[in-house]
């Protein structure tokens, strides 16, 4: 009986020890995120992101907020460079792109992600050449690809994959408000089914398939990964050519691409 009571009062200690350690993370960044709300966006920081087509889209409310999130995400994530120096264009490139996935968010919502590793080109990993690769709460980058002016968007993509595990699977679908999975699930299933029967039968297929492309195909996880670059590097094309899709995903990111008032 001693033996039982005693291992019920140290899983409520463990417990109790693990609310505290969430509530003093929490109130430490709200005490953070409120600093650095007061602060000024570096005019550095700035040139950096000045000229990229979604910051130039953005009216002065999203942009001051965004502002926070980058600076929030520099202060918070361990950058590694791996045979690369970490200098500020790397850190604001990449906290701009993962801060813009997150503008829809709550401060602590879906915050996941504490380590970036940059690699200065592609990588090998499990004998195959990457441009990013993302598990448990660290994210690989390629700088090569992230610089690339292609429609492709690394940091992105990457950035949803670990989204998309935030269940512990890789599986496309990541974790929404109940009444939508169902919803989410069709829209999803049938586009990726579409596109994975246009890949075997290994011939053309349609241009609204083309605009998502073959790697799209693989799984569920990157039909998923693809579809949220589209979204947040070209909106326009993705409503006009999936528009169910786009729909689940600014009902997912909670932030409407193509309504940046």
């Amino acid at each position: 009986m001693d033996y039982y009571l005693l291992l019920i009062f140290f899983l409520l200690t463990l417990l109790v020890a693990y609310g505290l350690w969430i509530g003093f993370d929490y109130f430490s960044k709200r005490k953070l995120y409120k600093r650095l709300k007061s602060a000024t966006f570096p005019r550095e920081y700035e040139k950096i992101i000045e000229d990229i087509h979604q910051y130039k889209k953005l009216t002065n409310p999203f942009k001051k907020k965004l502002h926070v999130l980058i600076l929030f995400f520099i202060e918070k994530k361990e950058f590694i460079g791996a045979k690369m120096e970490i200098n500020d264009e790397v850190r604001v490139t990449i906290a701009f792109y993962a801060s813009l996935m997150k503008l829809g968010f709550k401060l602590d919502e879906k915050d996941f992600v504490t380590t970036i590793i940059v690699y200065p080109r592609h990588f090998i990993a499990d004998e195959r050449v990457l441009l990013g690769q993302s598990s448990n709460g660290t994210v690989v980058l390629s700088w090569q690809d992230i610089k690339d002016e292609r429609d492709e968007n690394v940091i992105i993509h990457e950035f949803a994959h670990e989204l998309d595990f935030q269940d512990g699977f890789a599986d496309g679908v990541p974790v929404l408000a109940r009444k939508n999975y169902r919803r989410w699930s069709e829209v999803f299933s049938y586009e990726f089914n579409s596109l994975r029967g246009f890949i075997d039968k290994d011939g053309d297929f349609p241009k609204k398939y083309q605009f998502l492309g073959t790697y799209a195909g693989t799984n569920e996880a990157e039909f998923f990964a693809v579809c949220s670059e589209r979204f947040f590097e070209m909106p326009k094309e993705l409503l006009e050519n999936f528009p169910d899709i786009y729909e689940e995903l600014k009902l997912f990111y909670k932030f409407d691409m193509l309504n940046l008032a």
